[in-house]
């Protein structure tokens, strides 16, 4: 597995760990990057991208729920939330390529959810992508 695959599946990982403990944070982490060995670059990817999502998650989930059409965002499962956030930060937040971003997640979507996330998730993530500029214009 590549070192971003890595990093975006431990960032999965500890986010969804944070949605469900709703602290500790830089613990969660730690923890997370700790319980196996993994090389810095991939450690401090996966740290950008928690942090990351942890300091816009208002404003993604605001997003998530916009697109998220007939779905309530509390019945979005806690990984699928955790891989839409990830993606959408870097959609927002970094110039990583598009194509890879959501391959990504919808590789960690068919891994770690329910196969009927993949259309929901690619569906919010086109969504993003189509107001790309205009979203992350208003996110900084």
């Amino acid at each position: 597995m590549g070192k971003r695959k890595t990093s975006r599946k431990l960032a999965m990982q500890a986010l969804y760990q944070f949605d469900i403990q709703k602290d500790n944070a830089d613990f969660i982490l730690e923890y997370t990057l700790e319980k196996d060995t993994y090389v810095d670059d991939t450690k401090e990817f996966a740290s950008e991208i928690y942090y990351g999502v942890i300091k816009h998650r208002e404003f993604i989930d605001y997003w998530i729920t916009e697109y998220a059409i007939d779905w309530k965002f509390d019945r979005i499962s806690l990984i699928d939330k955790a891989i839409l956030r990830i993606a959408i930060w870097e959609l927002l937040f970094t110039e990583n390529e598009v194509k890879i971003i959501i391959s990504e997640a919808i590789d960690l979507i068919k891994k770690y959810s329910m196969k009927d996330a993949i259309k929901f998730v690619n569906g919010i993530l086109g969504r993003i992508v189509e107001r790309r500029q205009e979203l992350a214009g208003k996110a900084t």
